[in-house]
């Protein structure tokens, strides 16, 4: 096991210092005074973007037939579940799967979904694994909270075999949802809501940042994007009925002045009830899949 992280300063505030945070006290409880979160990351929760995890399982899978008992891996595998998808898309294929995430209490969890796969603490800058040691690399929703995003996209391909295949997932946070409403007065919650969550994040424009990147690189070849969108038909239907993100999130804005507590409370009561049962914060969801393989 690695040595976890050092905890950040406050100040530094967002997403980014929550799970640093958390990681150094070795705890799943993600906080963050700035950002206004507090959640367990273990929770689980409806994930309308599943359809994009099994989609890139499958092409892993198709990656690595041709290999004898491939090695891969899930950088910020959290709780296990893509690697699980993965596991399910191999069928009975032999492989060693590896996950590494920065969290320990996260891996506790997904050590007992997949007993047979290795995991370890880690920080995707900084690897604990040799040179061209992988079949296939993935990630999800990681380069959002990295602050040195090119940092992460270089260990990730110094880790993969020449050949191999790396999938990336990331969103474009600042334009990532888009509220279809007629009432003016939620679109200008939603819309408050996106832009605070982007700028809690490290890269809030990740997917378009990575992928011009990974075009420039040296070591990539066979570069796509491709895109994944959803359909969000009430803010409850992902998180939950108590909607206790938004509410943490609403409750920070107000606190700052950004949203007024009747705007606030306007969102809510509409989230929760018939507005919400109408259609009327019907939300679409964006975003992007890279791949490529390693020269």
């Amino acid at each position: 096991m690695t040595e976890p992280p050092k905890k950040v300063q406050q100040t530094e505030g967002g997403f980014t210092a929550a799970y640093r945070n958390a990681a150094a006290a070795g705890s799943a409880q993600v906080s963050d005074s700035k950002s206004g979160l507090s959640i367990d990351h273990r929770m689980t929760f409806r994930d309308p973007s599943m359809p994009l995890r099994e989609r890139i399982a499958a092409r892993i899978a198709s990656s690595v037939q041709g290999i004898d008992n491939p090695s891969c891996i899930d950088v910020a595998c959290s709780t296990g579940t893509d690697l699980g998808l993965l596991a399910r898309a191999l069928g009975d294929k032999p492989a060693q799967l590896h996950g590494v995430d920065l969290m320990e209490a996260t891996l506790q969890v997904a050590r007992e979904k997949l007993p047979a796969a290795s995991f370890v603490q880690g920080d995707v800058v900084a690897l604990p694994y040799p040179d061209v040691h992988f079949d296939s690399v993935q990630t999800s929703r990681l380069l959002v909270h990295v602050p040195d995003l090119k940092k992460a996209i270089d260990e990730m391909i110094r880790v993969l075999k020449p050949r191999g295949t790396c999938v990336i997932s990331e969103g474009e946070m600042e334009k990532a949802s888009v509220m279809l409403s007629n009432d003016d007065r939620l679109l200008r919650v939603s819309e408050a809501l996106r832009d605070h969550v982007a700028k809690m994040c490290a890269n809030p424009r990740a997917a378009s940042e990575a992928y011009r990147y990974i075009l420039s690189h040296a070591d990539a070849q066979d570069v796509c994007i491709e895109p994944f969108s959803f359909f969000l038909k009430k803010p409850g239907d992902m998180m939950g009925p108590e909607l206790t993100h938004e509410r943490q999130f609403l409750a920070k804005l107000v606190s700052e002045g950004a949203l007024s507590q009747a705007d606030a409370d306007h969102y809510i009561a509409q989230a929760t009830g018939r507005s919400a049962e109408e259609g009327n914060l019907l939300q679409l969801f964006f975003m992007a899949e890279i791949s490529f393989r390693k020269k």
